[in-house]
């Protein structure tokens, strides 16, 4: 049977008799949850995609980067953009991102100097042209990776962004490299975590 919109429920601290005493004291132990606004803080969706064209500057999305694909594969980086398209309204908690071909990055990346990526997330909403840069607003991230490691990754703590977005908008995340990649064909993973509000 589902639980009814509205429903009430009754919540004691672990220590507190659940048995109804028919005491003032012990009913003042209670707090009142009222169905579903209350529960909406326990659940979280997670998205997961794949870029493909890793520090690339010439094939760049209109992003400025490689975008992640999220279940589709783009098949001209400039023409196409991936992206998570939400049903209801949410607040973005972390993003992750893990490198995740053979070759180590710093050999795709070329001998030489260190190059760097940077990430972002970036929303527009529904119905607009996607390939538009200037439909997007961009929310950079604090974490960065150069090009000195092997198999590089992370997961960043992005609810101080305060990036909270209403059912019909998309988002996506991009990595940016300040110079080209002298291989350009390798893959890493991405991960977006959302919470409903």
């Amino acid at each position: 049977m589902a639980i009814p919109i509205g429903t009430k429920f009754h919540g004691v601290a672990p220590d507190v008799e659940t048995k109804n005493l028919g005491s003032q004291q012990s009913n003042a132990q209670r707090d009142v949850y009222t169905f579903p606004d209350d529960f909406k803080s326990l659940s979280y969706l997670s998205f997961a995609g794949t870029m493909i064209n890793m520090g690339s500057l010439a094939t760049a999305s209109p992003l400025g980067g490689d975008t992640a694909d999220f279940g589709t594969t783009k098949s001209t980086a400039q023409d196409h953009i991936g992206f998570v398209i939400l049903s209801v309204p949410c607040k973005v908690v972390s993003a992750g991102w893990q490198w995740a071909s053979n070759n180590p990055i710093q050999n795709a990346a070329g001998q030489g100097s260190v190059k760097t990526l940077s990430f972002k997330l970036s929303s527009a909403p529904l119905g607009v042209k996607m390939t538009d840069a200037s439909q997007w607003t961009d929310y950079p991230m604090s974490t960065t990776v150069p090009s000195n490691q092997l198999y590089p990754g992370f997961t960043e703590d992005v609810s101080g962004l305060g990036i909270e977005l209403p059912a019909g908008s998309v988002i996506t995340i991009t990595a940016t490299t300040d110079t080209q990649f002298a291989d350009t064909g390798e893959e890493a993973n991405v991960s977006i975590t959302l919470q409903p509000v």
